[in-house]
C-alpha cells in the first residue's frame, strides 16, 4: 500500500480508503468486522463513514471493530444530513456540527474524530459560523482535521439549488476565511465523485484544491455500479444507486454508448470494466485516495488488486475519445430521474 500527504497537512493517508455505507445495511456486521480487519492489514489506514449512513450503525460497528486497533486507523466522518424531524436536525449551523460530532464520538466510541468532514453545504449558514464551531472542536481535541464533501461547479449548483450541495466558490472561501481574518483551520481534504463517467471535478474542483493545498478524495469509482458491467441495457433492479434514482430518457443513450466502449477497452486491457476503472482513478496525480465502498470481501479484495496497477499514456487517451475531460454523463443520468432527499448521495 502506498501513502500520500493528504493536502497541505502532515497527515499521510493510504491511497485507498475504505468506505463504510453499506455496514448496518447490505453488509451486516460480522460481515463489516472481516472486511474491516482485511482492510487494514492490507495496509488501508483511512476509513471514511458519516453520522447518517445506516442512521448511524455504520459507525458504530466501526467503532466496535477497531476498538483494539485505534492506533492503526485515521477515521473521518460526517455532519450535514437529516438525523431528525426538529428544524435544527439538519444542517452545519454551530449547534448542529457540535451536537453530531459529539454523537458521533459516542457511537464510534473514541475520543477524537481524525477528519471532520461537512457533507454537504448549507446554504443558510454563514461560512464564518460553521467554520468557527469546527475551530473550537479543534482546539478541544475532539477533530483533528477538518475536510468538505462533494463540491460541484457553479453551473450544476444552479441547476440544483434545493440539493444542499457545495458550490466551487464556497470551497475557496472557506480556505481564504480560514486562512485569513479568522485564523481558523481550513478544510485539508475534498471529497467529490469521480470516475469513467463523472469527470467534472476536472474542470473546477481539482484545480482549486491543487491552488489551496486541499487533498483530493475521490469517492464512487464505480458511479454506484455504473461501472459493474451489469448496466448495459436495462439498470438492474437490485442496483444500490435505483433506491435513489431511476435513469431513464434520452440521457441514458449516451451512457449505453459510453459502458459499451469501455468495457471493450478494458478487456483489450486484459481487466474487467471494474478493475480497469480502478486502474484509471489510481493513475492520477490528482487524487490522494480514492474511497471503495465494498459490500463483500469479495468486492474489496477485487478493489484492493486493482488499485495496485494503473493505465498507460494510450489508455487514458482512448479514455478521453470516449468520455471528455471535464465532462459529465453519471450525474447527469442522475439528475433527470432523481428521486430525491437531503441524504441521497453518499461517498
Amino acid at each position: 500500500m502506498e501513502f500520500h500527504q493528504l493536502g497541505r497537512s502532515g497527515l499521510r493517508v493510504s491511497t485507498v480508503t475504505l468506505g463504510t455505507f453499506n455496514f448496518g445495511g447490505p453488509t451486516d456486521e460480522a460481515a463489516a468486522e472481516e472486511i474491516i480487519h482485511t482492510a487494514l492489514d492490507a495496509g488501508v489506514n483511512l476509513v471514511d463513514t458519516a453520522n447518517a449512513y445506516q442512521d448511524g450503525r455504520s459507525e458504530q460497528i466501526l467503532g466496535k471493530a477497531i476498538r483494539h486497533r485505534r492506533d492503526d486507523v485515521l477515521i473521518a466522518t460526517k455532519c450535514y444530513n437529516e438525523v431528525g424531524p426538529g428544524p435544527n436536525d439538519w444542517g452545519n449551523s454551530a449547534y448542529a456540527v457540535k451536537r453530531e460530532c459529539e454523537r458521533s464520538l459516542r457511537r464510534l466510541g473514541v475520543d477524537h474524530i481524525d477528519i471532520f468532514h461537512l457533507h454537504r453545504h448549507d446554504l443558510r449558514t454563514p461560512v464564518e459560523e460553521t467554520l468557527g464551531a469546527l475551530a473550537d472542536l479543534v482546539r478541544e481535541g475532539k477533530i483533528r482535521y477538518i475536510g468538505t464533501s462533494t463540491m460541484p461547479s457553479p453551473e450544476e449548483m444552479a441547476e440544483q439549488p434545493g440539493l444542499g450541495v457545495v458550490p466551487t466558490w464556497r470551497l475557496v472561501e472557506m480556505a481564504v476565511l480560514a486562512r485569513g481574518s479568522l485564523g481558523t483551520p481550513g478544510p485539508i481534504a475534498e471529497q467529490s465523485p469521480y470516475n469513467l463517467l463523472e469527470r467534472e471535478v476536472e474542470r473546477d474542483i481539482l484545480p482549486i484544491c491543487r491552488e489551496y493545498g486541499v487533498g483530493f478524495v475521490a469517492y464512487s469509482p464505480l458511479a454506484m455500479g455504473y461501472l459493474s458491467e451489469r448496466f448495459l441495457g436495462e439498470p438492474p433492479a437490485d442496483a444500490r444507486f435505483t433506491e435513489w434514482w431511476s435513469p431513464r430518457g434520452t440521457v441514458w443513450e449516451p451512457v449505453q454508448r459510453a459502458l459499451a466502449a469501455l468495457l471493450e477497452l478494458a478487456a483489450e486491457h486484459g481487466q474487467s470494466l471494474p478493475e480497469f476503472a480502478h486502474s484509471w482513478l489510481s493513475g492520477s496525480s490528482d487524487v490522494t485516495s480514492t474511497i471503495i465502498g465494498p459490500r463483500t470481501l469479495d468486492q474489496l479484495t477485487l478493489a484492493l488488486r486493482a488499485t495496485e496497477t494503473t493505465v498507460d499514456a494510450q489508455a487514458r487517451q482512448a479514455v478521453d475519445a470516449i468520455v471528455a475531460p471535464g465532462s459529465s454523463l453519471w450525474f447527469r443520468t442522475i439528475e433527470q430521474g432523481h428521486r430525491g432527499t437531503r441524504d441521497s448521495e453518499e461517498s
